[in-house]
């Protein structure tokens, strides 16, 4: 019960400061008008969020620095790629709602703030919490099995990601490539290899908790990511897009996993 009780505390520290920089992000974001910088800070929240474990769950230990340093090279690459991809203009999603919002007569401030920020700010508290139990727990500070299979993970999905989100990059770069469907690369195997790969991070952060009492517990953070993109508002509202502006992308989804990379079908 102990141990339970200095997690409870990190997690009501780290929970306000996750919450109040929401926050903050929304109020710049009103100044910009441009909510999608909330997109760009989700991942540095959480880099930060784990350093913040580290330093008040003791410092220099085999656990805790793990964790940080995987946090922080994951939010650095993903935190980057969204700053490069976003700045200076909004995402046209938001610019969307706003406009379906303000259609209807209502707030789009009010709007923004309670299902825009503090929805992504209460998301990001959850999938802190493996970090939580990894930096806090009394025991064991030396790295097990699952603590490196998880460790191995997180790096798989970093870099599986990166590349996937590289190949788009490119892809869409090109003008020839207009109204197409990147069927080449990774994209070939998956409709979805950057969603596969932040799977793995999760899953990878979730095991390398494991290994401490309570650890298990960590295991919401996975299953809320899968949730978050498998679902409505991730894969399932970018393939109804997709399927309305892009005519091969039919045959496409015939042809290609949805979400595990496998080899595509005849």
């Amino acid at each position: 019960m102990e141990a339970f009780e200095g997690y409870w505390g990190l997690f009501q520290l780290v929970a306000a400061y996750i919450m109040v920089s929401f926050i903050v992000v929304w109020v710049i974001g009103l100044a910009m008008k441009d909510s999608s910088i909330v997109d760009i800070w989700f991942a540095p929240c959480l880099g930060i969020a784990a350093v913040i474990g580290w330093q008040l769950g003791g410092g220099a230990d085999d656990r805790r620095t793990l964790v940080m340093v995987l946090a922080v090279l994951w939010s650095l690459r993903l935190g980057g790629y969204l700053l490069w991809r976003n700045w200076g203009k909004e995402d046209p999603r938001y610019a969307r709602l706003r406009q379906h919002v303000e259609s209807q007569g209502k707030s789009y401030a009010l709007h923004s703030l309670i299902h825009v920020n503090i929805y992504q700010g209460i998301t990001v508290v959850i999938l802190a919490v493996p970090f939580i139990f990894a930096q806090v727990a009394p025991g064991p500070s030396a790295l097990g099995a699952l603590a490196w299979i998880g460790a191995a993970l997180v790096l798989f999905g970093i870099v599986f990601e990166g590349t996937a989100d590289l190949q788009l990059t490119r892809f869409k770069a090109d003008p020839s490539n207009k109204g197409k469907v990147l069927d080449t690369g990774l994209w070939r195997y998956s409709r979805h290899p950057n969603y596969f790969g932040e799977c793995c991070v999760w899953a990878g952060f979730a095991l390398i908790a494991l290994e401490v009492p309570w650890g298990w517990i960590g295991f919401v953070s996975p299953a809320l990511m899968a949730w978050a993109i498998l679902g409505m508002m991730g894969k399932e509202l970018l393939e109804r897009r997709m399927l309305k502006k892009r005519p091969d992308y039919q045959d496409y989804v015939r042809r290609t996993s949805g979400f595990f990379p496998l080899p595509p079908r005849a």
